[in-house]
C-alpha cells in the first residue's frame, strides 16, 4: 500500500526529512525486531521498554520510516504524532482495509464473564448457522485457527490482522473481548462494532490503571463512544453502569437481576450446581434499528455457577438484538460446556472438584454465593495468591473471602504461592502475602501458606471425601492445578479411562 494512502487518517504534528509519498509499505510494526526493508516501525512507550530507543535498529533492519512522538536524532525520515499508539491503530485499520466493516462485530467488556460470554455467543451464532470467530483472554479461534493469546484483545496492528484473515476466510460473525488495558492503550480503536454490552464492574488492574475511577474511565470507553447505529446492553445492577445509560449515541437496552430493567432473570435455581431459570424481556421495545418482544424463555444450563446465569442473560440479549430465533439460543446454551477455569467442574464423581479464576471481589462474590446455592457436605478451599496485583487487591480479596466462611460449610482452607508455576511477573511478593495473612488473622483464621503448588494439592486432596467440594481458586498460580489433577487420576486409571483423562490434558489451553 502506498504511503501516503497509508497515512491519510494520522493526526501529523510534524515531518522530519521528506519521502516520496508513493513509496509501497509491505510491513507496519512496533516491534523492531519485525522490521524489514521498506517497512513502517511506530515507536511507541511501554511499561518496560521505550520504542524510540529501538529507532537505530529499526534502520538498521531496513525501516523506510518511523512513527514517533519526538524528533530522535537519526538519519531516517520521521512523522512525528501526539500519540504513536493512536497512530498504530490508524495504520493498522488502513493497511488492513477496515476488516471489521465487512463482518457483525459484538463486543463485550465486563471486570468478570466477558470470556464465558464471548464463547456462549460462539455457540448461539455457530448454532444459528453463522460462521464465527472469537479473540479473546483464551486464544484467537475460527475456522480450524486457533492461536493462543497473550494479551485479552490483541495489540491493534495483530487485532487488525486477524481480523483481516478471519473476512477473508468467510467469518460472518466477530465475538471480541474488549479489555480496559485496550481502550486505553487504543488497541480497539477503529473497531466497528454493531452491538456492545457491559457486564459488571469491580475493582480490578489498579496496578496498570491505578485508581478504579481511571479503571472504569477506560472500560466505559466502549459504550461512551458507541457510534448510534450501535446497539447497547447495559447490566445496570452496578449504578455506574446505569449512569452510562445517559451518555451515549447507542441504542440502549438495559438488563439486571436486582434492579427493574427491560431485560432480567427469574425462577432461578442452582441446587444441584446448573442453573434453570427465566430469561424474561418485560415488554416490546424498538430503539433505532434494534427491537426487542416481550418474552419468557425457560433456559436449562449444564454449566455451573450462579455466574452463567448472569452471563448468559447477557449472551441471549445479544443473540435476540441479532435476529437468533430463541429456540436455537435455548439448544445453542443447554449444549455449552463452559469455558476453562470459569467455575469450571473438572471432576464429578464421588466428589467434586470445581476449578475457578477467583479474580476479584466480585468474582469471589459471584463464586462464593454459587457454593452457598449448592447441595453438598464440606468445602475445602485450596487458594493461590494473586502475585503481581499488589498488596490492596489481595486484601480486598481475603476481606471478601473471609465475609462468606460462616455462610459456608469450609472444612479445609490452604493457600499456595505456586512457586514452581507462576511466571516472574505473577509471583507473590512479601507484601502481597502479609496483606492476605494480615486479613485472615484480623478474622481468626489460621491458614496454612504452602510454597509449591503441587504440594499444596497433594496435603489437601486426601482430605476430600464423598459429597464434598474442592474449589481450587486462583489466577496464574492455579493455572496449572487441573492438569496436575488429570495427570494424577490418569496414573492411577488404565485403559479408556486413562485415554479420557490424557486426552483432557492434551487439550487444556491453560
Amino acid at each position: 500500500m502506498k504511503l501516503n494512502t497509508l497515512l491519510e487518517r494520522v493526526e501529523i504534528k510534524n515531518r522530519i526529512r521528506q519521502i516520496d509519498g508513493d513509496l509501497n509499505i509491505s510491513n507496519i510494526s512496533n516491534d523492531s525486531r519485525e522490521i524489514g526493508e521498506g517497512d513502517i516501525f511506530v515507536a511507541m512507550k511501554g511499561v518496560l521498554v521505550d520504542g524510540h530507543d529501538y529507532i537505530e535498529e529499526a534502520k538498521k533492519r531496513g525501516a523506510a520510516l518511523v512513527v514517533c512522538d519526538h524528533e530522535v536524532e537519526v538519519d531516517i525520515p520521521q512523522v512525528i504524532v501526539e500519540n504513536p499508539r493512536k497512530a498504530l491503530a490508524d495504520l493498522a485499520c488502513t493497511f488492513y482495509g477496515d476488516p471489521s466493516k465487512e463482518m457483525k462485530v459484538y463486543g463485550v467488556t465486563a471486570t468478570n464473564g466477558k470470556t464465558s460470554t464471548a464463547y456462549m455467543l460462539r455457540d448461539i451464532f455457530k448454532a444459528a448457522g453463522y460462521e464465527v470467530g472469537v479473540i479473546g483472554t483464551v486464544e484467537v479461534q475460527y475456522k480450524d485457527v486457533s492461536i493462543p493469546s497473550i494479551l485479552t484483545t490483541p495489540e491493534s496492528i495483530h487485532l487488525q490482522k486477524h481480523l483481516r484473515n478471519m473476512a477473508d476466510s468467510g467469518v460472518e460473525v466477530v465475538v471480541m473481548e474488549v479489555s480496559s488495558s485496550a481502550q486505553e492503550l487504543y488497541r480497539s480503536r477503529g473497531i466497528d462494532y454493531d452491538i456492545v454490552s457491559f457486564n459488571n464492574i469491580s475493582v480490578e488492574h489498579l496496578e496498570q490503571h491505578g485508581t478504579f475511577e481511571n479503571y472504569f474511565h477506560f472500560k466505559s470507553r466502549l459504550i461512551r463512544h458507541a457510534q448510534k447505529e450501535t446497539a447497547v446492553i447495559l447490566n445496570i445492577d452496578a449504578q455506574l453502569i446505569d449512569d452510562l445509560k445517559d451518555k451515549t449515541e447507542g441504542q440502549v437496552f438495559t438488563a439486571g437481576v436486582e434492579k427493574d430493567a427491560l431485560i432480567g432473570v427469574s425462577n432461578i435455581d442452582i441446587s444441584s450446581g446448573f442453573p434453570k431459570f427465566t430469561y424474561t424481556v418485560k415488554e416490546d421495545r424498538k430503539a433505532g434499528k434494534w427491537s426487542l418482544k416481550k418474552l419468557e424463555l425457560p433456559i436449562d444450563l449444564q454449566v455451573t455457577g450462579f455466574h452463567t446465569v448472569l452471563n448468559a442473560m447477557m449472551a441471549i440479549s445479544f443473540g435476540l438484538l441479532a435476529g437468533v430465533n430463541p429456540s436455537t439460543i435455548q439448544k445453542a446454551l443447554y449444549n455449552f460446556r463452559g469455558v476453562e477455569r470459569r467455575f469450571e467442574l473438572i471432576y464429578n464423581k464421588e466428589y467434586m472438584i470445581i476449578d475457578d479464576h477467583y479474580a476479584n471481589v466480585k468474582n469471589i462474590a459471584v463464586t462464593l454465593e454459587t457454593l452457598c446455592r449448592m447441595d453438598y457436605k464440606n468445602l475445602h478451599l485450596l487458594y493461590a495468591i494473586r502475585g503481581g496485583r499488589g498488596a490492596e487487591l489481595n486484601r480486598e480479596n481475603a476481606e471478601e473471602t473471609v465475609k462468606w466462611m460462616p455462610k459456608l460449610p469450609l472444612k479445609d482452607f490452604i493457600a499456595t504461592k505456586s512457586v514452581e508455576v507462576v511466571s516472574s511477573k505473577d509471583e507473590v511478593t512479601d507484601k502481597e502475602l502479609e496483606a492476605f495473612l494480615k486479613e485472615m488473622e484480623k478474622a481468626g483464621h489460621t491458614v496454612p501458606v504452602i510454597d509449591s503448588l503441587k504440594e499444596a494439592i497433594d496435603t489437601i486432596l486426601p482430605k476430600v471425601e464423598p459429597g464434598d467440594v474442592l474449589l481450587l481458586a486462583g489466577c496464574q498460580g492455579m493455572d496449572h492445578a487441573a492438569k496436575y489433577i488429570w495427570q494424577m487420576l490418569a496414573d492411577a486409571s488404565s485403559g479408556e479411562e486413562r485415554a479420557e483423562w490424557l486426552k483432557k490434558i492434551d487439550e487444556r489451553i491453560c
